[in-house]
């Protein structure tokens, strides 16, 4: 398998797990004050670490306004959405939610980007998530509320920022995309956290270091990873990657709380396996397609000439 797609699966596995994570310090923080506490957290160390390497660089007009886009609607709305979400819903409903990713995307990616959609790519998709569907409906849990349309808005603002991080690709490093993304959403972000809430800093220090280890490694590290590896890739690919996350949640469930897999649940993963193989493998062979076509065309000039 591709460098590039180990990276990615790694990513969602880390995810997986950070939903977790993220319910349970919803046991101490509020939503809003999380939020806030993930993208400043993340934009101080990035900061710091870029300070370290010299890697600014100044920005365009046009870069400038796509990193407040990304920085407003890819991070803040979205963290803001998946916490207040996570408060009211479920990990495992906000995994299957997450699944919408690829379609949302694959739409974004056609507008902007000018990737080509095809029927396989989108059957891949709806197979995959059916399948998720199996997986997360055995316990009577696919039931939506005020919590899961919050998902969704986490969502279509994940999937906007997959965009904006193409789009910013194009000159600058994903690590500085990175940088720059967080620290422009802090900034955005903390003044009106501040302004309007009452925070509480009496939590224990264990507490306070598991949410910082909980932001660094979900968040931070796996941004940077998967920013560079949807750049090898591309925007649809990456986000179809995503359909294992529910899968990997349903593991960590059964790792740490014992819950036994069912027939149904295998069945469901078989789907998700295979309508991620589909929506892969057409993309590769559509690549191929063309390459061999340019180069017949370039044999019929050169015997042309």
């Amino acid at each position: 398998m591709n460098k590039s797609y180990l990276i990615l699966l790694f990513c969602v596995f880390i995810w997986a797990g950070n939903y977790l994570a993220r319910q349970f310090l919803l046991k101490e923080y509020t939503p809003l004050f999380l939020s806030a506490f993930s993208l400043t957290v993340i934009s101080l160390f990035f900061c710091f670490v870029a300070f370290l390497a010299k890697s600014y660089v100044r920005l365009t007009r046009n870069e400038l306004l796509l990193f407040c886009l990304a920085g407003l609607i890819g991070l803040v709305a979205n963290q803001v959405f998946l916490f207040t979400g996570l408060k009211y819903s479920s990990a495992t409903n906000a995994s299957l939610i997450f699944s919408l990713a690829p379609l949302i995307t694959a739409v974004l990616a056609a507008v902007f980007l000018k990737e080509k959609i095809t029927m396989q790519m989108i059957l891949g998709s709806l197979i995959a998530i059916f399948g998720i569907y199996l997986v997360l409906s055995v316990r009577g849990q696919f039931a939506f509320n005020i919590g899961d349309v919050l998902l969704f808005g986490a969502t279509a603002t994940f999937s906007c920022n997959l965009i904006f991080v193409r789009l910013l690709s194009k000159r600058l490093s994903p690590f500085i995309i990175t940088t720059y993304s967080f620290m422009i959403s802090a900034i955005i972000f903390d003044p009106f956290i501040l302004s309007s809430t009452t925070i509480d800093w009496s939590h224990s220090l264990s507490i306070w270091a598991f949410a910082v280890a909980s932001v660094l490694i979900g968040q931070g590290l796996t941004t940077i990873l998967w920013n560079k590896a949807m750049n090898d890739v591309g925007a649809v690919k990456a986000a179809v990657i995503l359909n294992l996350q529910p899968l990997m949640t349903m593991m960590l469930d059964y790792w740490i709380y014992q819950n036994v897999v069912t027939f149904q649940q295998i069945v469901g993963a078989v789907f998700v396996f295979t309508g991620i193989l589909i929506s892969i493998v057409q993309k590769r062979r559509l690549v191929k397609n063309k390459q061999t076509i340019h180069c017949l065309k370039q044999k019929k000039e050169w015997k042309r000439n």
